[in-house]
């Protein structure tokens, strides 16, 4: 069997264009040889080698002019989170921005969508629907706790006084105007609901899942970024939530939690709050594969009653 000539290195263990062959003066007989697939229409792909999401979507736009990513590929090129049935979709997402014909090719999920101009944004030299715009689009794919989750994960901002400070991909405003500016919008209705839900300082899709849990627990909602401070006015911890007035801290702990230096961490911070009269309750992955969001409020309100709240009769 004829073994296929190298490549070159730019080229090599990566998906390209036609065009990016030529020019790097590859003859165009070698785009047929067995080592490579038809992504699609014009696009190489190396059979076995894994394609960063964003490296794909550099080459698919260029090929399409005027395509946006959209949908769920631009809710992965944001960071957002998303449930593992659409993480593992293999088709890129792609609308025109001037609308018109959706787009049409191989590996390709064209969609028709009526984008304004600040509905487009560039990430990384993509262009991809806006933070905004990607979370009202979104409200056609997810369930109503998925639309929250995502919506927190757009407006999260932090500024604490240990680790990173996370700035907002946009506001709680943002998103408010994009439900306003598109009345018929598919899921309008649920991103209506979800947008009354949304809230500032969420950390990840399982804080926001509990929150919502307690919401239907009957709870009163619980305050996100508050500062449990000692006799002196010193930080003490950072709960994920908080009820100030009944001094119960709730944490939601993911994986990173189980790594031994961040769980001595964690018994510290529990430690500390308890001194100065506050209860803790930390809800781990494991907990929830147990008994549900649901489930694990439960222990929530009970620490809450402990602490003297009776519900309103």
């Amino acid at each position: 069997m004829r073994q296929s000539s190298a490549l070159p290195d730019h080229l090599a263990g990566r998906s390209f264009t036609l065009e990016q062959q030529v020019l790097a003066g590859v003859p165009a007989g070698r785009a047929w040889r067995r080592d490579l697939h038809v992504a699609s229409r014009g696009v190489r792909v190396p059979w076995g080698e894994e394609q960063p999401l964003l490296h794909t979507c550099t080459l698919l736009p260029e090929l399409t002019p005027g395509a946006v990513c959209c949908l769920a590929t631009a809710a992965m090129l944001w960071g957002c989170p998303l449930p593992l049935a659409l993480q593992n979709d293999l088709k890129i997402h792609l609308a025109k921005a001037g609308g018109g014909t959706r787009p049409v090719r191989k590996g390709v999920a064209g969609h028709r969508l009526s984008l304004r101009p600040q509905d487009v944004a560039m990430l990384d030299a993509v262009p991809v629907t806006s933070p905004a715009r990607t979370w009202l689009d979104l409200a056609s794919v997810l369930n109503l706790e998925e639309l929250v989750a995502a919506g927190d994960y757009f407006i999260c901002s932090q500024a604490r006084s240990f680790g990173p400070r996370r700035e907002a991909f946009c506001s709680l405003a943002d998103l408010r105007e994009q439900v306003e500016a598109a009345p018929g919008a598919r899921g309008i209705r649920k991103a209506r609901h979800a947008l009354e839900l949304c809230r500032v300082g969420a950390d990840s899709a399982p804080e926001t899942r509990l929150r919502l849990a307690l919401g239907r627990m009957g709870l009163p909602e619980p305050t996100l970024s508050y500062v449990a401070l000692d006799h002196t006015g010193g930080e003490l911890a950072w709960p994920d939530m908080a009820y100030p007035k009944f001094k119960v801290a709730v944490n939601y702990d993911g994986r990173h939690h189980l790594e031994a230096r961040q769980r001595e961490r964690d018994i510290r911070r529990d430690e500390s709050i308890a001194a100065v009269g506050w209860q803790s309750v930390t809800v781990t992955a494991g907990h929830v594969r147990t008994w549900g969001f649901d489930g694990c409020a439960h222990r929530v309100l009970d620490a809450v009653v402990r602490a003297g709240w009776r519900i309103e009769r």
